[in-house]
């Protein structure tokens, strides 16, 4: 516990000495990068998917959006683990045995049609030492073309069935966690489905399918591969807003615990998972970028939030604002709200003005060389206060009066 603060948490039982997880992806690839994530302080990991049948993966496989000068969209054409069960159920036991109090998450993928892809593979890594079960039900590119992965994740029977297999074998005694996708019309729907099936918690989201366009100097795809390019999936922060979405669902409904993952770069963004409702989180994408190293930042950001509002352990806020978030129809229409300019902040920039303008209702205009906003033709949308670069606006509320 540093100044008062402790980041210990539980998940399913397991305790966690932070909540800070690697997920599923290529800094889990092997073994050896799983040690030294531990060694970096890292809470836990969740190994690289497992599947029958490994496949090596495509070179030049990775694309990214850069703003601000670092990366801030990343997409990949990642496949599954490049080692057979057999080497990662040996390295499962060997990492166990020189850190037994990191949680070890395996990650399996079979297909459809039998559960005996699933059951070798969860008999597997339990018999290896690993804590929890994921299920892969949402990996968005390669996987679905063969009938895995997200093809399966989008079908509520299918993944019932998958998450019954597991459940429902005497043999297989570990909490089973299905990783979902967020390319669903709802996500509520297909997590009662998995719960009435066994699931005992969920992981959520993966990546998010997409396409990242051309290079317009050269018209060749992003990623270029031997000039084509396939579908692949979205991640890094500007995916954090979906997963949120996704994890705010689940954890109303069905209510089972919740790993949050998906645009985590902070120990702050973290936070907003974890008022949400979810004990842990997962990181991926920014890990690649910048290495394990990250993890004392998160984990510091984390402490640092704690503390501004007197929180001493994780379980005094995982949660207090689930509620807070609700379907469109019962947002509260009696409220109006106004903006208002701190003109000692402000820096002129006109940006208000420009956007209330030609985006907005025309409330917003110059007056001796300042912007000033008519209240009455001000709808209290915020779009000023979303383009001011200075924070220099604030939106002031009201109750209306009743009629």
């Amino acid at each position: 516990m540093k100044n008062g603060v402790s980041l210990q948490t539980t998940y399913l039982g397991i305790p966690f000495a932070n909540p800070f997880i690697l997920a599923s992806a290529p800094p889990t690839a092997t073994g050896d990068m799983i040690r030294r994530a531990f060694e970096a302080g890292w809470g836990g990991a969740v190994i690289k998917t497992l599947c029958c049948n490994p496949e090596r993966n495509l070179a030049n496989r990775f694309a990214s959006i850069r703003g601000g000068g670092r990366v801030i969209g990343f997409e990949n054409l990642e496949l599954l683990s490049e080692y057979t069960p057999e080497d990662w159920f040996r390295d499962i036991r060997a990492i166990k045995a020189d850190f037994p109090d990191y949680p070890i998450i395996g990650s399996i993928m079979g297909d459809s049609h039998s559960p005996d892809e699933w059951l070798t593979l969860a008999k597997g890594c339990q018999d290896a030492g690993a804590d929890l079960l994921e299920l892969n039900f949402s990996c968005p590119h390669g996987c679905p073309e063969r009938g895995r992965g997200a093809a399966i994740g989008q079908n509520p029977d299918y993944a019932a069935r998958i998450t019954g297999w597991m459940a429902e074998c005497p043999e297989v005694t570990i909490p089973i966690i299905p990783k979902l996708t967020a390319a669903v019309a709802d996500i509520r729907h297909i997590g009662e489905e998995l719960a009435r099936s066994g699931a005992a918690g969920f992981c959520a989201i993966n990546t998010v399918p997409s396409f990242f366009g051309f290079d317009l100097k050269t018209l060749r795809p992003r990623p270029d591969i031997g000039g084509m390019t396939s579908y692949g999936g979205y991640s890094g922060s500007g995916i954090k807003p979906i997963a949120l979405r996704a994890v705010a669902e689940l954890c109303q409904s069905p209510g089972l615990p919740v790993m949050a993952c998906g645009g985590i770069v902070s120990g702050y963004d973290a936070a907003e998972f974890m008022l949400l409702g979810a004990p842990v989180v997962q990181v991926g994408t920014e890990v690649m970028l910048r290495g394990f190293g990250i993890v004392s930042e998160m984990k510091r950001d984390l402490e640092t939030f704690m503390e501004w509002h007197g929180f001493r352990i994780l379980s005094d806020f995982t949660g207090i604002r689930r509620d807070t978030v609700t379907s469109f129809g019962k947002l509260p229409t009696d409220l109006q709200y106004k903006a208002e300019i701190d003109l000692s902040r402000c820096s002129r920039c006109g940006s208000c003005v420009d956007a209330c303008r030609d985006g907005g209702c025309q409330a917003v205009a110059w007056c001796l060389d300042q912007p000033q906003i008519d209240s009455n033709a001000c709808s209290g949308c915020s779009l000023c206060g979303q383009v001011c670069p200075a924070g220099a606006i604030e939106m002031k509320s009201q109750r209306l009066a009743a009629c």
